[in-house]
């Protein structure tokens, strides 16, 4: 009887949990039910895996970014708004944080390069000038919002380029260009060396007239009820651990797309598998690293069933027992 209230209460909370917001950002109707919603997205999520965790790298590119973002919980809006309202209290942006131990081993690395220290300037110029030309339109807060708001095109017309290059071509900037670009860094420079000497990260910059139009709208429109009080792991699962974004294999997967090779899912591993990867992580746990006897070996799946992963060579690895069992359901490749 104990354990019949305990669930129950359990299923009660759970569906408290499943705010209408993260329904509609699933693309799920506000008014279905919780356990079908629950139902097809654990569903999902063990059928495929993010495609990062096997490649390190995210192939959908820019196109996460139409990917939906879940709603912030309530405690964290809450707490946005009231920055919101500091902001637009003090008129200034950003924060006075003591400087941590990590940020300063940060600083003083970005001091000795000045490939980074040029593409922080570079970044601050091209910056003021989008602000300056946000702030010269006759509508600020909708050219601000168009700005940020604004959707790729088709696929099929949307290329990217693969490279990342921080440099910047000295050569095709104009000389007023350069000149400004040089006292950019030096002023970047001489703030590192501020923070540095102060021990204080002052973050700090003017509240313009298109942030402080959009942050008072947002203050005005806020309401608590429309954030979830808590997103269930299941959910937040799916997310991008950079982007945020839920990841578009969840909804772009299916099983016409499989190779002609299929994913061996289950929890069954053959023998042949077993054999090759006892070879190769010869006879050791690849965690702690002891050395194993044949009545010791454990064979762990590096991404878990529950999370898509699947039984062959490339996800299994040797473990021992005790950090078998430690592991539970969490990533570690």
């Amino acid at each position: 009887m104990a354990s019949s209230k305990k669930s129950a209460r359990s299923r009660t909370r759970f569906r408290q949990q499943l705010h209408d917001s993260i329904k509609t950002a699933l693309g799920y109707s506000a008014g279905e039910s919780e356990s079908a919603v629950l139902r097809d997205w654990r569903d999902r999520l063990r059928r495929v895996c993010k495609p990062c965790w096997e490649l390190k790298y995210c192939p959908y590119g820019p196109l996460v970014e139409q990917s939906p973002l879940l709603p912030v919980e309530r405690s964290e809006a809450a707490a946005h708004n009231e920055y919101l309202k500091k902001c637009l209290a003090s008129g200034r942006l950003g924060d006075i944080t003591p400087l941590t131990t990590e940020r300063r081993e940060m600083l003083e690395r970005w001091l000795g390069d000045e490939s980074i220290l040029t593409a922080q300037a570079w970044h601050t110029i091209c910056n003021e000038q989008l602000e300056a030309r946000i702030a010269a339109s006759p509508d600020p807060l909708g050219e601000l919002e168009r700005r940020f708001s604004s959707e790729l095109p088709p696929i099929e017309e949307y290329r990217v380029s693969y490279d990342w290059n921080r440099d910047v071509d000295f050569e095709r900037l104009s000389p007023a260009d350069r000149k400004t670009l040089n006292i950019k860094i030096r002023e970047r420079k001489a703030e590192i060396r501020r923070i540095l000497r102060n021990g204080i990260d002052d973050s700090q910059s003017p509240l313009d007239v298109a942030r402080r139009a959009l942050f008072e709208k947002e203050v005005s429109g806020f309401d608590e009820n429309e954030f979830p009080e808590q997103i269930p792991k299941v959910i937040s699962d799916g997310s991008c651990n950079i982007f945020g974004h839920i990841c578009p294999v969840f909804f772009a997967a299916e099983a016409m797309t499989e190779t002609t090779t299929e994913r061996r899912r289950g929890r069954y591993i053959q023998f042949s598998t077993k054999m090759r990867v006892v070879r190769r992580d010869n006879h050791t746990c690849q965690h702690c690293g002891k050395h194993l006897r044949d009545d010791e070996v454990e064979f762990d799946h590096k991404i878990p069933i529950s999370r898509g992963g699947s039984s062959e060579e490339h996800n299994i690895r040797l473990t021992c027992f005790d950090c078998n069992r430690d592991k539970t359901d969490k990533i570690d490749i």
